[in-house]
């Protein structure tokens, strides 16, 4: 009877263990860090100018996240960055052009479904708006201009918990700024939920 009972309570507890992560396991405060590759496309036309600003984005954000139903989550997020290594240069005869990426903003709601024990897909949306900067050198003057530029931001990812409180994720998102102007990222991050 002993060895009955037994059997039964470590199989209860085994099929408690395997049992999907809820809704809830990925709601409340969370902070991250992110960083993965960045380019932005100007479709200006002119095929001898350069079109694109690649780069290494390094960011962060911040989050929070609730249960919507047993299986779902909805939240909202925002996020800081800056493409490190990016840079267009030129020279116009004797002017000699640089362009750079500055910070990157965003502002997102963002809607979750849990697909297995502890893994989270989610799909984003919202307001971006990043800086731009360009430098102008004609022998020793140098004329410095930047400039914002507002967009909408749309995103999927997934995110995976190492632990209770740990994840790991990986994001693609566009940003489209009007004038042909649009950014790609593909970010991965680790972040800490409370």
């Amino acid at each position: 009877m002993r060895i009955t009972i037994l059997l039964t309570a470590a199989a209860a507890a085994t099929l408690y263990a395997v049992q999907p992560a809820q809704a809830q396991d990925f709601t409340g405060p969370r902070v991250e860090l992110n960083a993965g590759y960045d380019t932005t496309h100007n479709d200006d036309g002119v095929a001898a100018t350069p079109n694109s600003l690649d780069g290494i984005r390094v960011g962060g954000a911040v989050g929070y996240d609730v249960a919507i139903g047993k299986g779902f989550t909805i939240g909202a997020e925002a996020g800081l960055g800056f493409n490190v290594s990016g840079s267009i240069d030129e020279q116009l005869g004797a002017n000699k052009i640089r362009l750079t990426s500055g910070r990157d903003i965003d502002l997102s709601l963002r809607l979750g479904a849990i697909v297995a024990p502890r893994t989270l897909l989610f799909l984003k949306a919202g307001y971006a708006n990043s800086e731009y900067r360009a430098r102008s050198t004609v022998g020793s003057a140098v004329t410095k201009v930047s400039d914002d530029n507002d967009g909408y931001r749309l995103g999927a990812g997934v995110e995976h918990m190492l632990n209770d409180h740990v994840y790991a994720k990986a994001e693609y998102r566009y940003t489209a700024y009007g004038d042909d102007v649009s950014r790609h990222q593909v970010l991965a991050g680790v972040g800490y939920r409370f």
